[in-house]
């Protein structure tokens, strides 16, 4: 497993025929579904530095900003493709 904690890294989720993101995406609607990042990004702020994996939580974090980020715009996420780019800063809330 990668200690990154990215989501085109994570085996569990590469062998998912779907992974869950993508399900949620199909089945919330769009204020639920970012609602759900919008909670994840709480999350994994809140906990990191709490965490041994700080790095680990910070990144995801990140995904899932960046992921709000699409969703936002319409974007239907894929998500072993739209992964944070290396040039992507987290603004805060």
């Amino acid at each position: 497993m990668s200690e990154t904690g990215a989501s085109d890294k994570q085996q569990h989720y590469i062998n998912a025929a779907m992974q869950p993101i993508e399900v949620m995406q199909k089945v919330l609607s769009k204020e639920q579904f970012e609602g759900f990042l919008l909670g994840n990004i709480i999350k994994y702020s809140a906990r990191s530095p709490y965490k041994k994996q700080e790095h680990s939580d910070i990144t995801k974090r990140n995904q899932y900003a960046y992921w709000l980020q699409l969703a936002r715009t319409g974007v239907i996420i894929n998500p072993t493709k739209d992964v944070v780019p290396m040039n992507f800063v987290y603004k805060g809330l």
